[in-house]
C-alpha cells in the first residue's frame, strides 16, 4: 500500500520520555473531564509539557517545510505572548 507523503515525518523520539509525557497528558485530560484544574504532582511536569510543545512544533515545522501546510493555530507576538491567528 503506498504511503501518503503527508503522513511521513522524521522525528527523534525518546520512548520512555514520550511515555511519561503521555501519562501526564492523561492526568490533565482526566482532571479536565471532571471539571477540575490539573494540580502538578511533580516538579518535572512543566518540562514534560514543554517537551510536548517542542514535539508539536517540530511536526508543524516539517508540515510547513515539506508540504506547505500551516499547522500552527497560534503564533507568538514579539513580546512572547501567544495570540490566535
Amino acid at each position: 500500500m503506498p504511503m501518503n507523503p503527508l503522513q511521513v515525518y522524521t522525528l527523534a523520539i525518546d520512548g520512555p520520555l514520550l511515555r511519561n509525557q503521555r501519562c501526564l497528558l492523561l492526568k490533565v485530560m482526566d482532571a479536565a473531564s471532571r471539571g477540575k484544574p490539573y494540580v502538578p504532582e511533580a516538579d518535572g511536569d512543566s518540562d514534560l509539557l514543554g517537551g510536548l510543545v517542542v514535539l508539536l512544533d517540530e511536526i508543524a515545522d516539517q508540515a510547513h517545510d515539506r508540504y506547505g501546510l500551516d499547522c500552527l493555530l497560534e503564533e507568538e507576538s514579539d513580546e512572547g505572548e501567544t495570540k490566535e491567528r
